[in-house]
């Protein structure tokens, strides 16, 4: 098994899972899921896992992709697959998504603003991380099967 596909399974699939769950859980704000919103040390665990994986996910990619980089160019120095620079891209998209979001969610939480507006904002924000995370998953995944190559 390659460390890419390592990297996808290991570090990828649980920021596929914990985003969805995450997704869930802001349409909910300030109701919350009922075996969450009694503890907030599972709340703040979830957040944290969730932020760190979104970190580390694209940057083990990248750091993944430059250390072997004769693998994935052509002799004349151009990818081998347009996926990876996409994929790379989308993929540094979701920490700033879901950073944002578990910022905004904090600041909610502590001014006790959870209206209609910042609720529809943060879900709409999770959203378009969950998305992100898929199209770099596919992209991914893709080009790790090698159907984009030139």
């Amino acid at each position: 098994m390659s460390w890419a596909a390592v990297h996808g399974v290991v570090l990828g699939l649980p920021l596929l899972l914990l985003t969805a769950l995450c997704v869930t859980y802001v349409g909910k704000t300030g109701e919350g899921r009922p075996w969450l919103a009694r503890r907030a040390a599972a709340r703040r665990w979830l957040w944290l896992v969730l932020v760190g994986l979104a970190w580390i996910v694209p940057w083990s990619g990248l750091l993944l992709t430059y250390t072997a980089l004769p693998r994935w160019l052509l002799g004349s120095g151009e990818w081998k697959t347009l996926a990876l620079p996409w994929m790379a891209s989308w993929g540094l998209m979701v920490p700033m998504f879901i950073s944002t979001c578990a910022y905004l969610m904090r600041h909610a939480r502590q001014r006790l603003l959870g209206g209609l507006w910042s609720r529809r904002a943060l879900w709409g924000l999770m959203w378009i991380a969950l998305g992100t995370v898929l199209l770099a998953g596919l992209l991914g995944s893709l080009t790790a099967q090698g159907v984009f190559y030139r």
